[in-house]
């Protein structure tokens, strides 16, 4: 293989997690299986509201990190080394799962985002918390003012102006 395809290979492994990463929910992003669907509504007064940071990949492990981390430094080190021998295999096992976890701390953090917590009070007079990403602090509501709280078909919540 030329080195000018490896070199291309290994950039396109490196950018994809960085570009699937950016596509995410926010209080005013929706995904394409969500429109024309009926949501439920519902008014709430809110009750307090402060930044959080949203961290790490939930139910996604390992991510595509993981998996570009161990293939990149396997490779590497079974360049290096050529695995003929039992230290050579060491090396490069060791290279895969040091690899792996890289990528994986990588991963993590270019998929922490900007979130607000909210508290709210319904109308029935029960109190319930929810975490919502946003794309910057502006987009934070206030506390002790009216919003509306969405529930999508798949279960996932937003809050927004009133």
């Amino acid at each position: 293989m030329s080195r000018y395809l490896t070199r291309w290979l290994l950039i396109t492994l490196m950018v994809l997690p960085v570009i699937t990463a950016c596509a995410s929910r926010t209080q005013s992003n929706y995904y394409r299986d969500e429109i024309g669907e009926i949501m439920a509504v519902e008014d709430v007064w809110i009750i307090s509201s402060r930044m959080v940071r949203i961290e790490g990949l939930g139910d996604k492990r390992p991510g595509w990190g993981a998996a570009v981390g161990a293939t990149v430094a396997g490779a590497s080190a079974y360049g290096i080394t050529q695995a003929d021998n039992p230290a050579g295999v060491a090396i490069t096992i060791v290279a895969l799962v040091g690899g792996a976890l890289a990528g994986q701390f990588f991963d993590e953090k270019i998929k922490s985002q900007l979130g607000v917590e909210y508290i709210l009070d319904k109308p029935a007079g029960n109190k319930v918390a929810i975490v919502q990403a946003v794309e910057s602090a502006e987009e934070m509501l206030p506390a002790r003012t009216p919003a509306l709280l969405i529930r999508g078909k798949s279960g996932y919540y937003r809050v927004i102006p009133q």
